[in-house]
């Protein structure tokens, strides 16, 4: 059994030194972006895309590891045919991927994911675009990598199978030993022990070459991982695609004008995303008193919009929707498909053009939830995250940084850039299991009072930066807007599609404001955000689609907002939640409800057309 425990080892780092070869390989035919990287960033490229290939060669591993486990009664000879079976199988399978990328990324400017498979209905033309001479290089680029690696096999490893023996002891020892070797394989699979599985943003590592990020994603597990994905991105299809242009384009009616609330016209911007807040903790909005007594105050001493819908319930696709102006997929995460997110507007992209400073600040780990590669993407000036924080002040923690610090981080900040500045900053401490570094104001050991003390304790630390703030050179020339995330459950356990868990606070304030104490009450959706503050500043920007400017004229109102396989739709006195998989409405209230459903059928069919064709938008 010792040599097949060496073999399992060996073949472990077999993989890791393909997937190595395999991106030597990309950077070699991509020369002429590679070439202009330095020594150190081809060296980071491989360091970073170490961790991605590990987790590939765990899933090729765990399943040796199981065929090695069941043949443990097996002789060596058998046992080793049986792994040269599967290892030529995945070499050959694995070879032709890693050669069909380099030459679609030099077309399509991105890694291989499941996007091909929407040309293999018509493979003609899928091929068409590539000279015959090229595919036929390709195909013998393939055949000698199958052939070179397979021989590097057949020369190391197989014989260690081949002269393996068993006795009595290692036949029965050899199946728990082999099985547990597999499963130890979810170590590398998921590339962390935190809290954040394997992603590509794992990978990214270059805040300006977005090359040099493709060149360290493994892109067998790109494929893979884009693979098992792939059915989330199916197309919703209601209506005749013209119908529902037509009803899509009646929700977003040319302004020919649109009222001003600011002072200034390059005024600072700093918007401030508390994480897991409702108007439901909010008083002057509807919600439960003392919860969050600054915000209460704050509501009467700026401008309002009380009537303002999230699009989904993940803070990375809240990140979209103020950011971006985009909506959320009912299924599919949009921030898994960073070819997709690169081709979206960005407001901070927008700021940096007008001469602003643009930083994007948190105290979490930007590597969850794969928001490395959308930072990574947006191209801010500074991304500040836990690692530029003091171990000591997250350690006991699981999400990070506790807000006080990192409100007090961008208060240091805001104090020393030079304006125009915009800043994007988010919270974290409202976010479960609710540990905030605060003795307990909000009694009770239960779930929800938990939370509501950690909204407590966030609205403590928000209120704290405002009044410092207010002291500063700067504040009589800033728009702070303050919004939210997403919505929860809590308080009340509100089921996951009824509207009350998605109705957000938007809070404008700061010196650049011309108004006090006033409430917009116009229904709008968190993708409303970026536009709106654009067009304040006259920075007005056509590409954010799914956005409209909520103080122009005519303005429709409505909120669109999705959930697990499913959206809900708020237009006048009409709000309903459909369900997708069994196509009803399972939530109803108001008057329109036939043509609030018909009206959100449209929407999500436009919307998820355009998330399919996203990576093939020119920026």
């Amino acid at each position: 059994m010792k040599k097949r425990l060496l073999f399992f080892a060996g073949y472990f780092l077999f993989w890791v030194l393909f997937s190595w070869l395999a991106r030597l390989i990309f950077l070699i035919y991509n020369h002429h972006f590679s070439f202009s990287l330095n020594v150190g960033e081809w060296v980071r490229i491989f360091l970073h895309g170490t961790r991605m290939d590990a987790s590939f060669t765990g899933y090729i591993a765990f399943l040796s590891a199981v065929i090695l486990a069941f043949t443990t009664f097996f002789g060596g000879k058998t046992v080793s045919k049986i792994m040269a079976a599967y290892t030529l199988f995945v070499l050959a399978l694995s070879s032709l991927l890693v050669v069909s990328d380099i030459e679609l990324y030099r077309h399509w400017g991105f890694r291989l994911d499941s996007t091909p498979l929407s040309y293999l209905k018509t493979p003609k033309e899928a091929l068409g675009s590539t000279d015959w001479w090229v595919l036929l290089i390709l195909a013998v680029v393939v055949a000698l990598l199958v052939w070179g690696v397979w021989l590097g096999y057949r020369k190391t490893l197989h014989p260690m199978l081949e002269k393996s023996k068993t006795t009595r002891w290692s036949r029965w020892w050899g199946i728990p030993v082999f099985l547990f070797a597999g499963a130890a394989m979810i170590l590398p699979v998921r590339g962390s022990l935190g809290v954040a599985p394997m992603n590509v943003g794992f990978v990214y590592f270059h805040p300006n070459n977005i090359f040099a990020n493709h060149a360290a994603i493994n892109v067998l597990w790109n494929a893979g991982n884009s693979l098992m994905n792939s059915d989330a991105i199916s197309e919703y299809n209601f209506m005749d695609d013209h119908r529902a242009e037509e009803l899509f384009t009646l929700y977003y009616p040319q302004t020919n004008k649109a009222e001003i609330l600011l002072k200034e016209k390059q005024p600072n911007v700093i918007i401030v995303i508390l994480e897991s807040f409702s108007n439901r903790v909010i008083e002057p909005l509807g919600g439960l008193p003392e919860v969050t007594p600054n915000l209460n105050r704050l509501c009467r001493e700026g401008i309002v919009f009380s009537n303002i819908y999230a699009n989904s319930d993940r803070t990375d696709k809240g990140l979209f929707g103020i950011l971006n102006g985009y909506p959320a997929h009912p299924v599919a995460k949009v921030i898994n498909f960073p070819e997709k997110t690169r081709r979206l507007p960005y407001i901070n992209k927008d700021f940096k053009q007008a001469g602003y400073h643009t930083e994007f600040v948190s105290g979490f780990d930007i590597r969850f939830a794969n928001i490395a590669s959308y930072l990574g993407n947006a191209g801010y000036d500074r991304v500040i995250a836990r690692e530029a924080f003091p171990p000591e002040t997250y350690r006991g923690t699981k999400w990070g940084v506790p807000d006080h610090w990192v409100f007090e981080k961008l208060l240091e900040l805001c104090n020393n850039t030079q304006p125009p500045f915009f800043k994007a900053f988010i919270s974290l401490s409202s976010h479960e299991p609710f540990e905030v570094p605060m003795s307990v104001v909000i009694e009770g050991n239960d779930e929800e009072s938990r939370y509501l003390n950690s909204v407590y304790y966030t609205d403590k630390a928000l209120g704290n930066f405002i009044q410092a703030a207010r002291q500063t050179d700067w504040w009589e020339h800033t728009l702070i807007v303050i919004t939210a995330d997403h919505g929860g459950r809590h308080p009340g356990n509100v089921p996951r599609h009824v509207p009350e868990k998605f109705h957000i606070p938007v809070v404008w304030l700061g010196g650049a404001i011309a108004k006090t104490d006033t409430v917009i009450t116009t229904i709008a959706s968190q993708t409303d955000i970026p536009l709106t503050i654009l067009h304040q500043l006259e920075l007005e920007n056509d590409g954010y689609r799914f956005s409209k400017n909520i103080l122009g004229a005519p303005v429709i109102p409505f909120a669109f907002y999705s959930f697990n396989d499913g959206f809900g739709f708020v237009a006048g006195d009409t709000r309903i939640a459909f369900d997708n998989a069994s196509r009803s409405v399972i939530y109803r209230e108001g008057t329109q409800v036939e043509e609030a459903t018909e009206s959100g059928k449209a929407y999500l069919q436009i919307f998820s057309k355009d998330f399919i064709m996203r990576d093939q938008i020119k920026k």
